[in-house]
C-alpha cells in the first residue's frame, strides 16, 4: 500500500487527506445535530465541528491539481463533492449562528423578566402565579411579522438540516455499496471500489423540465428507463425495455444532459463511466475494469451505466489495433451480452457519440434503440433562450423578440445558443468605461436587447456545418430509430 502512494503525486494526497478529515468532522457535526431538542452547548459544538470541517474543504479545494490521469480524475471529481459539500455545511452554519443568537437573546430576555419579577415579589410580598410565567416573559410590544420571520427562519433551518441529513444518508448509502461489492466473485476489490467512485448520487442534478425540446428522446427515455424502474412488474416479457440505448447525434445538444436527468428521475443506480475510467497503462488492467463494472452493476442493479463518447471504446476494430485495445472491446461485448441475455438483468447500457459510424458493428448490434438528438428546431431554440434569460432579472424581451431571435439561429446547437446568449450578455458592460465598470451598481446596467444576440452573432457561429449534419440523418435513416 506504501509503495502504491509513493506513486500518486502530493496533491493528489493533500486532496484526499483533506477530504477525509473533513468527513470526520461533518460527520461528528451530523450526529449531534440530528438529536432533538438540542440546547445551546450543543449547538455550539455542531458549529465548531462544521466549521473545522468547511476548513477542510476549502484547504481541499484550493489544492491546484496540474496534472492527467485517472488519479487526478478522481481526485478533480472529489474536489467537486466537496465543493457540494461545502454549499451544504454553510448553510447549516448560517442556521445554527442564528439559531445560537436567538436562544442567547430569549435567555436574556427571561432572566431580566426574571429577576424583575422576583423584586416585584419581594416588594408587595407575593409570589408569582407559576402559570403566568410564561405571558410575563413574552413581550407584548414585538410586531405581528415576529412570529412569522421566526417560523420562516424556523422553516429555513429545517431545510438545511434537512439537506445535511440527506447527506449523511447518502453516505450510508455508499458504505452499504462498498459493503455489497467487497466480496465479488472472480472480481479484486479495488477495481470493483474504482467502479463506485463514477456512481451519481440519486436526486441530484438536473431534470427532464431543465431541457428544452428533444421530445422523442424524453419519450424514448420514459419508456425504457424510468418507467420499467419505477413498475419493473408491467415491463416483463415481451414488455422487457431494451438493455442497450444510444444517443448520438451533433455535439453540444444536450445528449449528456439527458442522461445526467435519467440519473435524477430514476431510481436506479447510475455509473457515469468513460473510457478513462476503464483504461488502463498496465497490461490486463482494462478487462478487469470492464468486468468489474458489469459484476459491480449487477450488484447493485437496477441500474444504469452510462458511456459518454462511446466511439472511443467501441470503434470499428481493425487489424493493425493493439492488442490491449481489442481485449478491453472483446471483454465488453461478452459482458454486454451477458447483460442481453438474462431476462431477471435490470441493466441498461446507455452509451453517447457524436460519431455512431465509427461503432464497431458487434456493438451497435448490441444497442438495440439508437436515438437521434438533432439541432434543436425553431420551439426548442425559443425554450432555451427563455429558460437561459429567465434567470437575467432585467431582460427586455418581448414575446415577439423570441420568435425572431429562434427564427435566426437555425443551425445552432444547445451549446451554441447558450455561449451566444453569454457573449451578448456581456455587451451591456462592454458600452461602459473601464471606471463606470469599477463603480456601477449592477442594477443599473441596462437590460439585454435583441440587437445584443445580433451583434453577439457575427463572433458566435454555429458549431456544425451542413455537410456534416447531413450525415447524422442519413445514418439515422439506415439505422437509427425514426
Amino acid at each position: 500500500m506504501e509503495k502504491e502512494s509513493s506513486n500518486i503525486p502530493s496533491s493528489i494526497l493533500n486532496v484526499r487527506k483533506h477530504h477525509k478529515q473533513a468527513y470526520t468532522y461533518l460527520s461528528n457535526a451530523l450526529q449531534i445535530d440530528e438529536r432533538e431538542d438540542n440546547c445551546i452547548k450543543d449547538e455550539e459544538k455542531v458549529l465548531a465541528e462544521y466549521t473545522k470541517g468547511v476548513k477542510e474543504l476549502e484547504k481541499g479545494i484550493e489544492i491546484c491539481l496540474v496534472g492527467s490521469g485517472q488519479d487526478y480524475d478522481r481526485a478533480r471529481k472529489l474536489q467537486d463533492k466537496m465543493s457540494s459539500n461545502i454549499a451544504h455545511a454553510k448553510g447549516r452554519i448560517h442556521a445554527l449562528t442564528k439559531s445560537i443568537e436567538e436562544k442567547k437573546s430569549q435567555q436574556t430576555k427571561d432572566n431580566r423578566n426574571s429577576r424583575s419579577n422576583q423584586n416585584g415579589n419581594k416588594a408587595t410580598g407575593n409570589k408569582a402565579p407559576p402559570q403566568l410565567k410564561k405571558d410575563v416573559t413574552r413581550s407584548n410590544s414585538f410586531p405581528i411579522s415576529h412570529d412569522k420571520s421566526k417560523k420562516d427562519s424556523q422553516y429555513k433551518s429545517n431545510k438545511v438540516s434537512q439537506q445535511m441529513s440527506n447527506k449523511n444518508k447518502d453516505e450510508e448509502m455508499a458504505v452499504n455499496q462498498v459493503n455489497k461489492v467487497s466480496h465479488l466473485k472472480n472480481v479484486d476489490s479495488k477495481h470493483a471500489n474504482l467502479i463506485l467512485n463514477e456512481i451519481i448520487e440519486k436526486g441530484r442534478g438536473v431534470s427532464f423540465d431543465d431541457i428544452g425540446g428533444m421530445n422523442n428522446a424524453k419519450q424514448i427515455l420514459e419508456e425504457i428507463v424510468i418507467l420499467p424502474a419505477l413498475r419493473p412488474e408491467l415491463f416483463t416479457g415481451l414488455r422487457a425495455p431494451a438493455r442497450g440505448l444510444l444517443l448520438f447525434g451533433p455535439p453540444g445538444n444536450g445528449k449528456t444532459l439527458l442522461a445526467k436527468a435519467v440519473a435524477t428521475q430514476s431510481k436506479a443506480t447510475f455509473f457515469n463511466i468513460s473510457a478513462a475510467t476503464l483504461t488502463s497503462k498496465w497490461v490486463g488492467e482494462g478487462e478487469k475494469m470492464v468486468k468489474a463494472m458489469f459484476a459491480t452493476a449487477r450488484e447493485l442493479q437496477p441500474s444504469i451505466v452510462f458511456i459518454d463518447e462511446v466511439d472511443s471504446l467501441l470503434c470499428e476494430r481493425k487489424e493493425n489495433e493493439n492488442e490491449a485495445t481489442r481485449r478491453i472491446k472483446t471483454e465488453f461485448l461478452v459482458g454486454f451480452d451477458g447483460v442481453i441475455s438474462d431476462a431477471n438483468e435490470r441493466i441498461l447500457i446507455m452509451g453517447a457519440t457524436n460519431r455512431p459510424w465509427e461503432l464497431d458493428d458487434a456493438a451497435l448490434r448490441r444497442f438495440v434503440k439508437r436515438v437521434q438528438v438533432p439541432l434543436p428546431d425553431v420551439n426548442t431554440r425559443k425554450d432555451i433562450l427563455k429558460k437561459l434569460l429567465s434567470k437575467e432579472s432585467n431582460c427586455c424581451f418581448t414575446e415577439k423578440d423570441y420568435d425572431e431571435l429562434a427564427r435566426i439561429t437555425e443551425n445552432y446547437s444547445g451549446s451554441d445558443i447558450a455561449a451566444l446568449a453569454r457573449d451578448a450578455a456581456l455587451m451591456p458592460v462592454r458600452e461602459l468605461k473601464v471606471e463606470q465598470i469599477k463603480t456601477v451598481d449592477p442594477s443599473k446596467v441596462r437590460g439585454l436587447k435583441l440587437n445584443d444576440f445580433i451583434s453577439a452573432m457575427k463572433t458566435i457561429r454555429p458549431s456544425m456545418s451542413v455537410e456534416s449534419l447531413s450525415k447524422f440523418d442519413e445514418w439515422n435513416s439506415k439505422f437509427g430509430v425514426i
